[in-house]
């Protein structure tokens, strides 16, 4: 493997842990957004904590979209649609799944 493939393997793998852990917190917060606000149920200790959390993790899937964006020479606007896709839950991980594709077929 030379020191290209092995650095863009890198940063796939960056990107693809960056975009399952932000989907999948975003999901989980957003069950609990909903049981909150939409259910009345009581708020559970973590909460603001969490969603703390999520705005430190969605700016490292960012850096992590657009670290791979210049690898595949991606347009400006491709890669702003696969950063605000970290904010839509679920739809993080569909954009994975399609870049994955992208990637195996180049």
């Amino acid at each position: 493997m030379t020191n290209k493939s092995e650095d863009f393997a890198k940063q796939w793998m960056f990107y693809r842990i960056m975009a399952i852990v932000v989907g999948s917190v975003l999901i989980v917060l957003t069950l609990f957004l909903i049981s909150v606000r939409g259910l009345g149920n009581p708020e559970p200790t973590f909460y603001a904590a969490a969603w703390t959390a999520h705005g430190y993790l969605f700016p490292v899937y960012v850096v992590a979209t657009f670290m791979l964006s210049t690898k595949l020479k991606w347009s400006f606007g491709k890669t702003i649609l696969i950063m605000l896709a970290g904010t839509i839950p679920f739809m993080s991980f569909l954009t994975e799944r399609n870049v994955a594709k992208e990637v195996s077929q180049s």
